[in-house]
Order: C-alpha cells, then sequence, then structure tokens
C-alpha cells in the first residue's frame, strides 16, 4: 500500500497494488477496468498488473498488459481546489481501449454532468461524462459491464444503505492518449479545468526537491537509497495529515523537516508525544536497518538514521557498524540533525584504510566504531584517516 496526498493538503489516499485508490475516511473505493477490443480485464485478477513508483516519489504507478501494450494507471496528489488526487489512465497501445472507474462499496451515487456524488458528497470529478455507465448490488455491475450491457443517457440515482453499491462509468480513451479524474478531498470547491493540474512527471520533480530539504544521504546500496526516498515521501504525508503517529513525527524529526514535525507535534496526544521523544540508548545495527527497509515508510527513516548519526548526551555516534559490502565505496550524510547542532560526515577509501571528514556542534564527543573502535574526537570538524 502506498499513500498519496500533496504536502498543501489534507486529503490522503491509499493506492493498494492492484491501483485501486481509497481516500482515508471516505468508506468507498475506487478500481479501474479496461474494455480491450477482446475482453475486459479488472486488475484485481490479472497476473500482468505491476506497480513502481515514479522517481521514488508518492506517484503510484501501475500498469497492465493489454493486446500490444499497457494500460498505465498513475495517483498522486496535487495542490488544487477540491483537495484532489489525481487519476491518470495512459493508453500505451496502438488500439483504443474503454476504461471503467468503478466506485465500490458506496450508499448513494448520483451524478451531475462531469461530477459524480458518491454518500451525498462530491467523490469525483471527470473532464467529461461517460459514455456509458452501470450500478447495481454486488457482481451484478460486474456483468453488465463485461456482456456489453451498460447503459447510456442519463444516469438513475442509485441508493443502497447497506453499503453495497458497485458504480460502473465508462469512458472510451483513444491509443496513444491519456485520460484524467480527480477523487475529491473537500466539500466545497471542485477544480475548475482538469487539464491544468500538474502532470505526474512534474508533481515527481516537486516531492524529489521536498525531500531535499531534510537530512541527505549517499548510499553504497542503490535499492536501499530508492526505499529511503520513498519512505520520507511517506513520513512526510503521515506526518502532514489529519492524524499523524508518533512514528512520522519521529522520522520527521530525525530527518530535519522541520516544518512538517511541528505540524505533527501538534496533532500528536500526550502519550503519542511521550513515545515519539523516546529513542534507544544503543545505535541500530544493520540487521535492524534490514529489517525496517522490508517495511519502508517512517519505521525505516528512524532506524537507518539511528545507525548513521546516533546521539546519547553529548556522544554522537557514526556509523556504529560497517556492512561489508560498503567497504571501499564512498558514503556521505550531509545535515543530520542533534540537539546540539547538525552534523554531517564523508568517507572516501585510501586503499583498506578509511578518510574520515566530518562537521559538527562544539562540546560533543564523536565516535566511529564502525571504521575504528579506538578513534574519537571532541573537534567540531576535522579530517582524520582511521583503521
Amino acid at each position: 500500500m502506498h499513500l498519496v496526498g500533496s504536502l498543501g493538503g489534507r486529503h490522503r489516499a491509499w493506492v493498494d497494488d492492484r491501483g485501486t485508490v481509497t481516500s482515508e475516511g471516505a468508506g468507498w473505493e475506487l478500481e479501474w477496468w479496461i474494455g480491450a477490443d477482446d475482453r475486459w480485464r479488472l486488475p484485481v485478477r490479472e497476473p500482468s498488473v505491476r506497480q513502481s513508483l515514479v522517481d521514488d516519489a508518492p506517484v503510484v504507478q501501475t500498469a497492465m498488459r493489454v493486446p500490444s501494450g499497457d494500460a498505465v494507471h498513475r495517483a498522486y496528489g496535487v495542490v488544487a481546489d477540491g483537495d484532489p488526487v489525481v487519476i491518470e489512465i495512459e493508453n500505451a497501445s496502438p488500439a483504443p481501449f474503454v476504461v471503467a472507474f468503478v466506485v465500490r462499496h458506496a450508499q448513494t451515487v448520483a451524478v451531475d454532468d462531469t461530477l459524480v456524488m458518491v454518500n451525498h458528497r462530491p467523490g469525483l470529478i471527470t473532464g467529461r461524462a461517460p459514455s456509458r455507465w452501470a450500478a447495481d448490488i454486488g457482481d451484478a455491475t460486474e456483468v453488465a459491464v463485461c456482456s456489453g450491457q451498460a447503459s447510456e443517457g442519463p444516469f438513475v440515482v442509485r441508493r443502497n444503505r447497506a453499503g453495497r453499491l458497485v458504480a460502473a462509468f465508462l469512458y472510451p480513451v483513444p491509443h496513444r492518449t491519456t485520460l484524467r479524474v480527480a477523487v475529491l478531498g473537500a466539500r466545497d470547491a471542485v477544480p475548475s479545468d482538469l487539464r491544468t493540474l500538474p502532470g505526474a512527471d512534474d508533481v515527481a520533480r516537486g516531492w524529489r526537491a521536498q525531500i531535499e530539504r531534510g537530512l541527505r544521504v549517499e548510499l553504497p546500496d542503490p535499492q536501499l537509497m530508492a526505499t529511503v526516498r520513498a519512505a520520507c515521501g511517506a513520513a512526510l504525508l503521515g506526518a502532514t495529515s489529519r492524524a499523524p503517529t508518533e512514528v512520522d513525527a519521529a522520522a520527521t524529526e530525525d530527518w530535519g523537516f522541520d516544518a512538517e514535525v511541528t505540524e505533527a507535534w501538534a496533532r500528536l496526544t500526550a502519550r503519542q508525544r511521550r513515545r515519539a521523544a523516546r529513542r534507544v540508548s544503543t545505535p541500530a545495527t544493520w540487521t535492524e536497518v534490514q529489517a525496517a527497509a522490508a517495511l519502508g515508510g517512517a519505521p525505516l527513516l528512524v532506524c537507518l538514521r539511528s545507525f548513521l548519526v546516533h546521539e546519547v548526551g553529548t556522544d554522537v555516534t557514526l556509523l556504529a557498524e560497517l556492512p561489508d559490502d560498503w567497504r571501499g565505496a564512498p558514503i556521505e550524510v550531509h545535515g543530520a540533525p542533534t540537539r546540539h547542532g547538525p552534523v554531517s560526515y564523508a568517507i572516501r577509501w585510501h586503499g583498506e584504510r578509511a578518510a574520515l571528514l566530518w562537521d559538527g556542534p562544539g562540546g560533543v564527543t564523536i565516535r566511529m566504531p564502525g571504521l575504528d573502535p579506538e578513534w574519537s574526537t571532541t573537534e567540531p570538524s576535522g579530517e582524520a584517516l582511521l583503521g
């Protein structure tokens, strides 16, 4: 599951591994189905579905095979009226297809031109009215769509107090074109023109700039670096959501995202604040970092920060352990916040020996047991050949 949204808004949505989008607190979800010239394809069942993040940002791309190409679904948040999460469907194939946006688990669904009302509030806005539609309880909607029995003409309001409504809205998508809709998070406004909203690549570039505001690291593990960038985006979204966790607050504090941690701290309960303030007395181990990397998100940031820069009183431990695969490779850490001031360091290699360059605050003792257990210094900056 990936969290999407924008730092300028409160709307957050989860995107599962099949591209289904669920807004936090909405109670309904949005699926996508593709009708190609041979058959309908539902991502929840297709084995050809693949998912990735665009440039490691909270821009989720889900691709599914269709004849001679792919249908590509992208989901991301933008700052605009309605606090929208944009959904794009790109037809990356040489033939036209039909996309069905499917509202599931709704109690009421109504349509006003390009605006779909879900549970009596704005839910989905599209650039044009649907060409066809189907709405019923449970599997009946899928049967109608996949058998070609979807209705034309005005949409008839549907209701089900048990929340079992499934409403599908069909749109033709010519080859090599993209269709855009938006899931709305605010009640009182909608985007005036979906075409003016930023695209996925622009949003990903904006996220890279946001992530680089905090602690920056260069590590000799490309997969870990990609996971860390993704974790930063997830932690920033979590910390600025309506209900941040203590781990979100701790991660944004450890990585120097000052505005976000201030916002998160104001929303935490007293118990959450106590948990967020706790730090273990010993640095994280490489085994713990590897386990945290499997989880990703804020837990990885907290663990990796402890591994790279760990602070207890006036003792600052840099790189408590050197992974075997990192030996001989350059390592950089820039702007790790501590109570005494920011800490930065870089490691370069001279044969089997490591050269450490560091810059930190005064009044602390700096150690690097991963490279030389006997070495320490109270100098705020300098260079040393270790090992």
